[in-house]
This record gives C-alpha cells, structure tokens and sequence, in this order.
C-alpha cells in the first residue's frame, strides 16, 4: 500500500518530509483515519506493502508529530526474528551478528533475470554513500544458492558485501516473517528491508527499485527482456535516495554517543515545576520519551512506574514531546502514572537525543553521562539488564 497524505493541516502544515515504515497491521480506512486525525488528507493506491508517508515538517513539534504519526501507522517496533544462516564462506550468521549497525537486506537468487540485478545493483550505490551501513543479500532459492555459489557469484560481479544461504528451513524461517517467499524460477518476492542497529525492523520497500537506468556490467548482462524493461521503466519510484533518507533516520537514532554527557535540559512539569536533569545528578536516571498516542508508549509505561515505585534510588522521568498539558495528564492519569512528566514543546530535547520513535528510553549514569538507549516498548528483563550497568538493577 503506497500512501500519501498531503500537508492541508495546521497542525502538519509547511514543507513536505518523506517517511516510510510497513503497515500490515493495519487497513486502510484505520490509515486514513490516523493521518486525518493530525489534520492531513490521505490517498492511497494498492502497490505495495510499503507506505511513504508524506507529512508537513516545520519547525518543532510539528515534525515530531509526523514522527509520532509513523511511528502508530508503523505500530510496535518488530524484532527481527533469530536465525540460522551461512555467509559465502561458510560462516554462521545470526541475528547477533547484526546487532551495532544498521542492516541493508535484500532478498534474490542468482538466478533471478529481473528484479534481483536491480537491487544488487541498488546495493552496489549503497556501498559508494552508506559506508558504514552493513549490506546482506539472502537468497529465495537455497536449493541452488549454495555456499560455493554465493561465493563465485560474488567474485564474479564484484561485490564487497555479505551473501548468505542456509539449508531449506531456515531460510524459509528468516524470510517468512518478513512476507518473502522462497523463489521458484523468476517467481519469486522482491523484499529490501532495513533493521536498525538494535535487530528492529525500521523499513521496508518492495517491487523494483530505480537504478537510475544503468547497472555494472555483470548485472546487465543477467537480465532478460523483462528485467532490462524494468531497468529502463525507473521501478516503483523509490531507489537509493529514498533508502539513504531511511538510514539517515536510523543514525538520528543514535546521535546520542554512549559514554558522553547526556544533553542538558530544563522543562516544565504538569504540577508546574520545572525540572532539570541536573537536578537528578547522584542518581541513576531513566528518560522515556513517549506520547499519548503511541499504543507501545501506553504498553510500557506501567511496567516504568512499578520499576521506579520499587527502585526509588533509580529516577523516572517522562518527557512528552507531542502532547499538550490537558492530553498528557489524561493520558497519565488513566494509567496511574505519577512520576514526573515533562512537556518538551517544539520536541527540542527529543531532537537533542536523537528520538527517531516512540517509545525510546535513555538510561543516564549518576554522573550524567549516556550508559544506553533503547527504542520500542521495554519488557521487565530488558529494563533490568539496563539498569544493571547504572547499579539501579
């Protein structure tokens, strides 16, 4: 489903910011409604699983709301699943192995003559402007695709990223919830999908991507009359820009470095007060960023209270980058929440920590500096073992 909600409200007014995230939870009348609901118009056409929302960015609160507004559309952050494979030299390859960079995964087969030279051609002009972005293509078609044949194709076009392969299963296994079915011949799901450096399924783009009309050598060479129409019809629209933007997204997530300072703020509180972080220095902090209408924020935030009511060492600030007064404390007090919550209008401090989704938790040493972060609801075991590095667990 490819959507486009155009920027008519005040509230998502000024210039145009595209964003994209899957929406397989969700139906399209449930779509429209979220996107009206922050005072846009929504269209849509059934091309793909794939949404591009288009939001008004200005200043402030306003982009953050387009976040927030992804962020629901996009529901709970996924993990990607655990699995098995083996790369072209016979390494193993798992989900942990991902785990410190953001990933690039595409799915073909060496014996693809359409789609699947398009994206590794998309791989190779990721190679040249995502450098530190990981780059893995998994094959649809095990049988064939064996290690030693991952390996000659890789030599043969040159490539200077990770191939993998695995027996039957599991590679059925690792494609299976992601939608991707295993090839059969040309038939088979064109899939590239982004996971953030934490294994969460950030984005994900299908059918053919633009190239830009030209591909290496090798790969031209693959293609039959379908696959170079393809090539010369500039795919679905969304190519390597559309990607980068995607990325650069995941690395806002991180601009926080563990180990600095964490960035200072003052803010206003629903009782009244003001709080700073300074304030909290001598103790270990938790910053949740969160909003009203995130159904994940609402998942969590009893398991933070409970926490901070039983570890009264450890201190539990909310910051609200989206919501006004009124909606901050309904949304709280239909929870039972009483720690602190801050209202960080215009979502300065979310930018300052580089919140890119919601929920997202900053843990905070006693003496100020970022021990880690994390995006997506937090479960009792995640937040204790957080927690254990600030002696707060």
């Amino acid at each position: 489903m490819v959507l486009v909600a155009s920027a008519t409200g005040d509230r998502l007014a000024g210039k145009t910011v595209v964003v994209t995230g899957t929406l397989n939870r969700f139906s399209r009348d449930e779509i429209h409604k979220l996107i009206e609901r922050e005072g846009g118009k929504a269209s849509s056409s059934v091309s793909s699983k794939t949404a591009y929302l288009v939001a008004g960015e200005a200043a402030g609160s306003k982009l953050e709301k387009a976040k927030s507004l992804l962020q629901e559309l996009s529901g709970r952050l996924t993990p990607l699943a655990d699995f098995r494979l083996v790369d072209q030299d016979g390494q193993s390859l798992d989900r942990a192995a991902l785990l410190g960079r953001d990933t690039v995964i595409a799915a073909f087969h060496t014996t693809c003559h359409e789609t699947c030279p398009l994206y590794t051609g998309l791989l190779f002009q990721l190679q040249k402007v995502a450098r530190d972005v990981r780059l893995l293509e998994v094959t649809t078609d095990p049988a064939t695709d064996t290690r030693s044949v991952l390996s000659a194709y890789r030599t043969g076009i040159g490539a200077g990223w990770t191939f993998a392969t695995g027996q039957v299963d599991d590679v059925t296994s690792f494609w299976s919830p992601l939608g991707v079915s295993l090839s059969a011949g040309d038939t088979h799901t064109s899939a590239l999908v982004l996971v953030d450096r934490y294994g969460f399924i950030r984005s994900a783009f299908s059918g053919a991507p633009d190239v830009g009309g030209t591909l290496p050598g090798p790969l031209l060479q693959q293609l039959d009359g379908p696959g170079r129409t393809l090539l010369n019809g500039h795919g679905q629209g969304w190519g390597a820009p559309q990607v980068v933007d995607s990325l650069r997204t995941l690395a806002a997530a991180g601009a926080t470095s563990l180990g600095e300072p964490a960035p200072a703020f003052t803010l206003p509180a629903l009782d009244g007060s003001r709080l700073s972080l300074e304030q909290l220095r001598g103790q270990p902090v938790i910053v949740n960023f969160w909003w009203s209408g995130c159904p994940p924020c609402r998942q969590e935030m009893p398991l933070l209270q409970s926490y901070a009511d039983a570890h009264p060492n450890v201190r539990l600030v909310l910051v609200d980058p989206v919501d006004g007064v009124d909606g901050a404390r309904a949304f709280v007090a239909s929870l039972h929440v009483h720690a602190p919550v801050l209202l960080d209008d215009g979502g300065h401090v979310a930018a300052g920590y580089g919140v890119a989704a919601y929920p997202t938790s900053i843990f905070v040493r006693p003496d100020g500096t970022v021990a880690s972060r994390y995006p997506g609801a937090l479960t009792a075991d995640i937040l204790s073992a957080h927690l254990s590095n600030l002696g707060g667990g």
